[in-house]
């Protein structure tokens, strides 16, 4: 008996999913028809580009303080998993869309980005915590933050500051050497 009910269990996910894949190419009235009728939106459509679509890409950047001085803006980017794991485990753009997401969130406060409480929102605490702990020169005294944003072709690329984070004193951390 228990064979038949996991059968038939397993019978139901299989018909579940393939109706969930054939609803992500449009496959039909019969799709809209039957996404009526069952309830909870347990048949998913995803829209990953629509109906806005990405028309820019941010990025994470941050400098050090050293001796009164500005060092280079350093690109905060994760990489990828080696080609041959990457369609099984891809922990590393867990973390690109973590940044992303995070990214996204603090450009929403909108005018709330020139007031300082955007200091306190959790987009900007765990943007502020994830580039403190990226390794950073001895003696460096402060941290600073920006969001760029880059669009276009690579022949008339373009590239714009949406956000600038306040220098973050950063004398009393433990220092994560480069």
């Amino acid at each position: 008996m228990a064979d038949l009910r996991l059968n038939a269990l397993a019978a139901v996910f299989a018909v579940w999913w393939i109706i969930s894949a054939c609803n992500q190419i449009r496959s039909g009235a019969w799709t809209l028809r039957l996404r009526r009728h069952i309830p909870l939106g347990l048949i998913p459509f995803w829209t990953f580009f629509a109906p806005n679509p990405a028309r820019a890409d941010s990025r994470l950047v941050w400098r050090g303080e050293h001796d009164s001085q500005l060092g280079a803006w350093r690109e905060l980017y994760f990489g990828f998993a080696p080609a041959g794991s990457r369609w099984l485990v891809n922990p590393e753009l867990i973390l690109n869309k973590t940044v992303t997401d995070l990214v996204g969130s603090l450009l929403r406060l909108g005018p709330e980005l020139e007031d300082r409480t955007a200091l306190l929102s959790s987009a900007y605490l765990t943007l502020l915590s994830i580039v403190l702990s990226q390794p950073r020169p001895t003696g460096c005294s402060s941290i600073q933050f920006a969001i760029m944003r880059t669009s276009g072709s690579s022949v008339a690329r373009r590239v714009d500051a949406v956000f600038l984070s306040e220098a973050h004193d950063v004398t009393h951390l433990p220092t994560n050497v480069l």
